[in-house]
């Protein structure tokens, strides 16, 4: 039997193969995938371009940085094991504790601007002012605030009216704080202290000193005694010491209408400081002024009784910082004009050398350059070694605030062995202004631009830890001085 195949299926219509199609086609798929790969690409960038950034403007590996909105940028993690930084931004006092890496806001309502943050000196507290300034009368208003050195647990002392904080006691927790009730009977000076207060953590105050005006305040070098200037009713100026546990007071300098000092009668003086070996600092103005913006005498007192010793002429309105001492009482540093034929004056580029006062010797300068003022003067601990900053020096009163960016940026770290005798510059900290010592003597800290940085090393690669501290192009500066210490406070082990 025949065997009979199945029949062949149709066979299927084939597909018409459009060449021009497929080529497009693929031509897409590639340009897709590139898309998506550029993107990848743009967005590894990015974060690479935000990472070095952050590198380089921190200066470290940019770990643990806070952006706080509408407030500053804070290199939390660089600070780590530095102690503790309270620094006034944008009006805004802020506490970064490097112990446990917090950064907390402290408040002020009311229009008032926080200022002049000062540490005890085991850390464990902190002070400052909030001021306001009557806009009809141009007086400034006050009030204390104490924390916890961290920043925690602010509350205002109500009981106080504060007119300047004059810094905690070296032995404890006693904060010297000037206060009223103000003096406002006689004419001048307006609205002066007619108390000096001894304030304590828990919000206590007692009454140390009573007079017309207080002018000015030092704490002994071993916190037993504070350093007082009074003028009193006759035209008497007065410095006296007196004991923080009680008892009578030590007079030490007494001045009449008639008694002469510096080529001045009429005097009035206002204590700069009390340094271990040296004595008692003050400033004395006469001839019936009453304070003095240019060139006010700097004169030493050794003991009670003793004759004064000019040291220099210096700035004494407080803005910049015009004297220095060790704490192991070595020498005192100043910033004396140096004026020959132009007057320096106040303005903070013109004739200012910092020199070196040896308690019985005079003051000699460390660099004598007429191309360059040098300020800011800061002793290490130990007494072996003086920061200060090198500057070109002007001639213009303007200040304008492209002229004080510039300047300021162009200030040089140098640092003199007291035993060598050498100055030294450190290249890496261009635009340093007022260093402060970490008390090892290792590392700084010190404003440059706008911001705070810190220098773990004397060999090290400085780290920028906090910025702004000002609005934008809005230094308040007046003949080119600025408060920056008023700014910000460092308490470190």
């Amino acid at each position: 039997m025949a065997t009979i195949a199945p029949p062949t299926p149709p066979a299927l219509p084939q597909p018409q193969i459009d060449l021009d199609a497929l080529i497009k086609e693929a031509r897409e798929r590639r340009r897709r995938r590139r898309q998506r790969i550029a993107l990848v690409l743009v967005a590894v960038a990015a974060a690479c371009a935000c990472l070095a950034y952050g590198f380089a403007r921190l200066g470290g590996d940019g770990v643990g940085t806070q952006h706080v909105r509408g407030g500053p940028v804070v290199n939390v993690g660089a600070f780590r094991g530095h102690g503790r930084l309270a620094f006034v931004s944008h009006r805004v006092l802020w506490v970064l504790d490097g112990e446990h890496g917090k950064l907390r806001r402290l408040p002020s309502s009311g229009g008032f601007v926080p200022t002049r943050p000062a540490f005890s000196r085991d850390g464990r507290w902190m002070a400052y002012l909030a001021q306001r300034i009557d806009p009809n009368t141009g007086t400034a208003r006050a009030r204390l605030w104490l924390a916890h050195g961290d920043g925690t647990d602010p509350r205002v002392i109500g009981d106080v009216s504060p007119f300047d904080l004059y810094g905690w006691s070296p032995r404890n927790d006693t904060l010297a704080v000037a206060a009223g009730p103000e003096q406002t009977r006689r004419p001048c000076p307006c609205y002066s202290p007619t108390t000096l207060r001894l304030v304590t953590p828990n919000g206590s105050s007692r009454v140390l000193v009573r007079g017309p005006w207080i002018n000015g305040a030092a704490w002994s070098p071993d916190g037993r005694e504070i350093a007082v200037a009074v003028e009193g009713p006759l035209e008497r100026s007065v410095i006296a010491t007196y004991p923080v546990a009680g008892g009578a007071p030590t007079v030490w300098l007494r001045f009449t209408r008639h008694v002469p000092l510096n080529g001045m009668t009429q005097i009035l003086t206002s204590v700069a400081g009390w340094w271990r070996g040296v004595g008692i600092g003050f400033w004395a103005v006469g001839n019936g002024m009453v304070r003095n913006l240019d060139q006010t005498p700097l004169d030493v007192v050794a003991a009670p009784n003793a004759r004064p010793r000019l040291l220099a002429q210096t700035l004494s309105d407080g803005t910049t910082t015009a004297v220095a001492a060790a704490a192991r009482g070595v020498a005192v540093a100043v910033v004396a004009d140096v004026s020959r034929g132009y007057e320096g004056g106040r303005e903070i580029w013109s004739e200012k050398q910092v020199q070196v006062c040896p308690p019985a010797a005079p003051c000699r300068g460390l660099v004598s350059r007429a191309s360059k003022v040098t300020l800011d003067p800061a002793w290490s601990a130990d007494g072996r070694t003086l920061a200060f900053v090198e500057a070109p020096a002007l001639r213009d009163a303007a200040w304008p605030q492209q002229r004080l960016h510039r300047w300021y940026a162009e200030h040089m770290l140098a640092l003199y062995d007291a035993r060598s005798g050498h100055v030294t510059t450190l290249p890496r900290a261009r635009g340093a202004t007022v260093p402060a010592w970490a008390p090892d003597g290792k590392s700084l800290l010190y404003v440059s631009g706008d911001g705070l940085w810190l220098l773990p090393s004397l060999t090290g690669r400085p780290v920028e830890i906090a910025t702004p501290l000002f609005p934008p192009n809005n230094w308040p500066a007046y003949y080119g001085q600025i408060a920056w210490t008023a700014q910000f406070a460092w308490w470190a082990k």
